[in-house]
């Protein structure tokens, strides 16, 4: 999946402008709770500013009057601390940017380098709870043999009437053993778990469903 499926557009942000004084950027940053807003000119992305980064900057200048210091315009202040990304990547390429680069949020681009809007770790972490099905009853199996255990777990589920709908593996680190971790829909999965262990095939966990 392309970040540009979550993209907040730029027509749906408040954003500031080069020219605009630092006093009115923190009074709508305050109005409305934000933490920080995107600066644009002319379409183009050229940094963020936030209350935190005026302050900082503020007791760093040793000038007294903090009024007239934050009557400056606002491309004194804007600054870029991550790049742009295109809306061409994917979200776990985001998802590792959000994690190494401690970021609010990305601005993103298109191919010529017109902003079109930001993607949240809230948005990013949204979708990864709906691919992980985390509503979805969740069956957790010990193999020695990925290969081989999942293709008779898909051939119980499949006879059984239950769907997949996502598949994790992960290396236990111990012997060899690898978990794999099912999460699936369908009726009476407590006792797709019985079928399961009278084909030979190691349940660690089964937890139902959320909302049953």
């Amino acid at each position: 999946m392309l970040i540009r499926s979550l993209l907040t557009p730029a027509n749906k942000l408040t954003t500031l402008g080069l020219n605009d004084t630092v006093k009115s950027a923190i009074d709508i940053i305050e109005e409305n709770g934000f933490l920080s807003l995107p600066v644009t000119d002319d379409e183009k992305f050229i940094g963020f500013l936030s209350k935190q980064y005026v302050y900082e900057k503020f007791f760093e200048s040793g000038e007294k009057d903090f009024e007239t210091f934050i009557q400056r315009p606002v491309s004194a202040f804007a600054y870029m601390k991550v790049e742009p990304v295109k809306d061409t990547l994917f979200i776990e390429e985001a998802a590792d940017i959000f994690l190494n680069q401690q970021v609010r949020f990305l601005p993103v681009v298109n191919d010529f380098g017109k902003f079109l809007g930001i993607v949240t770790q809230k948005a990013l972490f949204q979708v990864i709870t709906k691919v992980y099905g985390l509503e979805d009853a969740k069956i957790v199996i010990h193999s020695d043999d990925f290969a081989g255990t999942l293709l008779k777990i898909s051939d119980v589920i499949y006879k059984h009437g239950a769907n997949i709908t996502n598949i994790a593996q992960m290396d236990t680190q111990v012997m060899g053993i690898q978990e794999i971790s099912i999460r699936l829909v369908g009726d009476n999965l407590e006792k797709l778990q019985e079928k399961l262990q009278a084909k030979g095939i190691k349940v660690k966990e089964f937890i139902p469903a959320k909302n049953n």
